[in-house]
């Protein structure tokens, strides 16, 4: 086991992975992006590993769940799910296009605007969604269940916190192209 000492002089056993010695520097601030770069990795296989068994990639498991998490009739604008998923439009338009030739969305423009388009879920698309849904809340579970509620509560608010340091960020003149 590795020991990393935590910013409140505490120890934590690390199981046995390579995980090189400047991530456990806690005085180092950019050990601090190295470490979060770690999180996403993992998150991003365990996303993988919680829509393995559906045939689809988290990306397009995204859209899905997003449309699944409004009210009925599940339907939003491809330009607000672009937004509410952080993707360009083209990455958005070829993950539409995959799950609606799953017979999972549909399209259709918007009876106020004819040229904007709608996307809603299928009754097909949303039975499949609540299945991957339920996948993944049990993929999260087993990692939160890992941490105690103060521990999650403490990540809650750091999260939220980089959160919107990160939005604020990416909304600024001279961010990344979106």
């Amino acid at each position: 086991m590795t020991v990393s000492t935590t910013h409140d002089g505490s120890e934590v056993a690390l199981p046995e992975l390579a995980v090189p010695e400047y991530i456990l520097d806690h005085d180092d601030p950019a050990a601090l992006f190295s470490r979060l770069q770690r999180v996403v990795i993992h998150l991003e296989l365990l996303q993988q590993e919680a829509v393995a068994d559906f045939d689809i990639s988290f990306r397009d498991f995204v859209i899905l769940a997003t449309l699944r998490k409004e009210p009925a009739p599940h339907e939003l604008a491809v330009t607000t799910i672009a937004r509410y998923v952080l993707r360009p439009m083209g990455s958005i338009s070829q993950g539409l296009d995959r799950v609606e030739r799953a017979g999972l969305v549909e399209r259709r423009p918007a009876s106020d605007d004819r040229r904007r388009v709608l996307v809603r879920l299928t009754e097909q698309g949303a039975r499949f969604a609540d299945d991957v849904l339920a996948a993944y809340d049990r993929t999260r579970k087993r990692v939160f269940d890992r941490l105690d509620d103060e521990q999650l509560e403490r990540i809650d608010s750091a999260v939220t916190d980089l959160l919107a340091a990160l939005d604020q960020n990416y909304l600024e003149p001279g961010a990344p192209a979106r």
